[in-house]
């Protein structure tokens, strides 16, 4: 063998506990995204994609600013996570569109119109939603049914 490869051989039996939570980690993570995205898609409400009103405005204007700190911290740590994962093992593409769920940034709201009114994807949401007994997501404003 090279020496490169003996390099990388020697580094991996040396972080072998290292990589054995690493793994672990990103099993409990696949499984935690296969239990929560289906259930994150049947409790929005069917109007979700017609919402356009302020959720702040049920936080005490004390809690807001913290509440907005908190929320963008985590979605900008879930959208690094996401992109060092897209190299590393584990749930990429799903944990950087959680983290860019969570931030708020302008276009936001057109952008997941956009993401869930692909055919594909709304077919596969509103068949989750009717398995579930809840009705389709409703079309956002100037969007016909695919």
């Amino acid at each position: 063998m090279s020496p490169s490869f003996d390099l990388i051989f020697a580094w991996l039996r040396s972080h072998q506990i290292i990589l054995g939570w690493a793994g672990l980690f990103s099993l409990i993570m696949m499984a935690a995204t296969l239990l929560a995205v289906p259930l994150i898609i049947i409790w929005l409400p069917s109007r979700y994609l017609n919402q356009e009103k302020d959720r702040m405005s049920k936080i005490s204007p004390f809690w807001r600013r913290p509440y907005l700190v908190v929320k963008n911290l985590v979605g900008l740590l879930l959208v690094l996570a996401g992109v060092a994962m897209l190299v590393l093992p584990g749930q990429g593409l799903l944990t950087l569109a959680i983290g860019l769920g969570l931030m708020n940034f302008p276009g936001k709201r057109s952008l997941i119109r956009r993401l869930i009114w692909r055919p594909r994807v709304l077919r596969t949401i509103n068949r989750w939603r009717a398995k579930a007994h809840k009705a389709p997501l409703e079309p956002p404003a100037g969007y016909s049914l695919p």
